[in-house]
């Protein structure tokens, strides 16, 4: 058994999940409270949201928590209706967004260029409707649009419009790849990431997700058996993406922080590490 070493650098892999991502959270505040340092961060949909908000603008976690826990299913829904609503109606669905509008805002002032919290790299994965494939967008590109590159990242396709991006000389139309890639680990393994030992927090909602997941971890393990991979799993089986209630996040930023101490215990009590 491999053990998570507190003295190592951590790189994180948040995954897709909507509102189930703010079991993340918890993860962060299990790491942070016990020591660990997260040196780089790779995310899918509500993990890119995360990432953004935590390195890129930020955001304590204290603050994160409140973001998390903040956010409705009225709000979501109401933002969504103001991005696809004509000019004069916008206004309308906008008031009734609660503190998106106010998060977006402070998401749009931060350059993107210096991170926070000890992190070196980010990276957010985003599905490209222009070349019909995939794309990473890290903190390592020498024009990388950190909000630009977020609200494409969770720009869930018939919710949200597409977002389009400039980044690198190519002109991109992004939305959430959630759906094509829940937990996107194996770009930690290009440039520039540079893993030593690997969290993936999984919020996937159906078994047959989570085993696909393990799947794939337990693959790239293989190919990479230097590198340690540890797969938390918060209780977020049976849990909505867009659709849920408030007592639903304060239960999955517990079951975060609670898989993720319990790993960090049992790591500390085997002799190994």
């Amino acid at each position: 058994m491999t053990t998570l070493c507190r003295d190592v650098p951590v790189s994180l892999v948040l995954a897709a999940g909507g509102a189930r991502g703010v079991a993340h959270v918890g993860v962060l505040e299990a790491l942070v409270a016990n020591g660990f340092q997260v040196s780089e961060i790779v995310g899918s949909s509500a993990g890119a949201l995360i990432a953004a908000y935590y390195a890129g603008v930020g955001l304590s976690l204290d603050e994160l928590r409140r973001l998390g826990l903040g956010l409705t299913s009225r709000h979501l829904l109401a933002w969504a209706a103001a991005r696809r609503a004509p000019r004069w109606l916008a206004g309308y669905f906008r008031q009734r967004a609660g503190i998106v509008p106010d998060y977006l805002e402070r998401l749009e002032r931060a350059s993107g260029k210096r991170l926070h919290h000890g992190v070196e790299r980010i990276g957010f994965l985003a599905f490209d409707r222009i070349s019909r494939g995939d794309v990473l967008l890290h903190s390592h590109l020498p024009d990388f649009p950190l909000a630009d590159a977020m609200r494409g990242a969770v720009a869930i396709p018939l919710v949200y419009p597409p977002r389009p991006v400039v980044c690198a000389g190519r002109r991109m139309l992004l939305h959430d790849a959630g759906g094509r890639n829940r937990i996107p680990i194996e770009y930690l393994f290009t440039e520039p990431f540079a893993p030593r030992q690997i969290v993936v927090s999984d919020i996937a909602n159906r078994l047959v997700h989570r085993q696909e997941n393990a799947a794939k971890i337990k693959a790239l393990q293989a190919r990479h058996p230097d590198v340690a991979i540890h797969h938390v799993m918060p209780d977020a089986l049976g849990r909505g993406m867009l659709l849920y209630q408030p007592s639903d996040l304060e239960a999955l930023v517990v079951s975060g922080r609670t898989v993720m101490t319990a790993l960090i215990q049992s790591s500390a009590r085997s002799p190994v590490g």
